[in-house]
């Protein structure tokens, strides 16, 4: 896999200036309308497209330096961001980052992304990730699969030594003392985003649709979890639109930390979309209850 840096031919130390005149060259070249008949043109426009939109921005630029190449990418994609709110988010992603822990990653490291549910961080969890050398003029670059063990409470951007995770017996690391020069190589943990949940830091918000006789008399409610879900209680006379706190239900914060984060429930009220007789005739008389000072039904 080709980084941003080998798309537009340049160094990684490649100044601003550089960066815009090699993409400049290089759209020239590839552009679509230039070869028409080549079907694979585009893909590789747009290739050097999204190499250059990141390397041109400073923060994007810096991110991608940080992370690594696939790290970056899967990033960006396991969020499903847009280039604006990627950058926006790599940026506090970082800076979570350099809060949760004191260490930094080695630099000139191999990186290699791992994504994780938002569940599977509470438990310990075996993933296989896997990592492409290099392709050379002697030989294509072999692909090694590796099994790892991540502990419970792993969280977003936390990183490690992939001697210290390995499960699986392989030659890899053998083969890599043989090199010339050696590298780290880091396993970087990336977290998928649950549907009907938003992640705010180790926060998590969800929607729950409530009856409106359980939010006028009270009653228990079923919410859903990370580990499943869970009765809460209701008070009587519980409005809509209200959020709910439950303790301890949202993800598992770094052991400098401590605990977990909350998981906040927003209340909506459920209008039924059909109404037996019964239900219907009683609904009626509790209007007409409300209605005895005198106003039309």
């Amino acid at each position: 896999m080709k980084t941003y840096y080998e798309i537009l031919g340049v160094k990684s130390s490649a100044s601003q200036a550089e960066i815009k005149a090699a993409y400049r060259k290089l759209a020239k070249q590839y552009h679509p309308d230039a070869m028409p008949d080549n079907p694979k043109i585009k893909e590789q426009f747009q290739e050097i497209s999204e190499a250059y939109a990141v390397l041109s921005d400073p923060d994007k630029r810096k991110q991608y330096d940080y992370y690594g190449h696939a790290a970056y990418r899967q990033s960006a994609y396991a969020r499903g961001y847009s280039d604006s709110a990627s950058r926006d988010g790599h940026c506090k992603a970082c800076a979570r980052r350099k809060e949760d822990s004191e260490e930094t990653i080695p630099p000139r490291s191999i990186r290699i992304a791992v994504t994780l549910e938002l569940e599977e961080t509470l438990k310990e969890v075996i993933k296989t990730v896997s990592y492409t050398e290099k392709a050379s003029s002697s030989s294509p670059g072999k692909v090694w699969e590796f099994q790892i063990k991540l502990p419970k409470g792993t969280y977003e951007h936390q990183f490690f030594y992939l001697k210290d995770i390995l499960k699986n017996e392989t030659d890899f690391f053998r083969k890599q003392e043989d090199s010339l020069s050696p590298k780290n190589y880091i396993v970087v943990v990336l977290l998928r985003e649950k549907p009907g949940f938003i992640r705010q830091g180790y926060h998590l918000h969800t929607d729950v649709s409530v009856d409106y006789p359980t939010l006028v008399l009270g009653g228990t409610i079923e919410v859903p979890t990370l580990e499943g879900t869970l009765c809460v209680s209701v008070s009587a006379g519980t409005s809509p639109e209200r959020k709910l706190r439950i303790l301890n239900q949202g993800l598992i914060r770094p052991r400098k930390m401590g605990g977990r984060g909350d998981l906040y429930v927003k209340l909506h009220i459920r209008i039924p979309d059909s109404l037996s007789p019964g239900q219907w005739e009683a609904l009626v008389q509790y209007q007409k209850a409300l209605c005895e000072d005198g106003c039309s039904s």
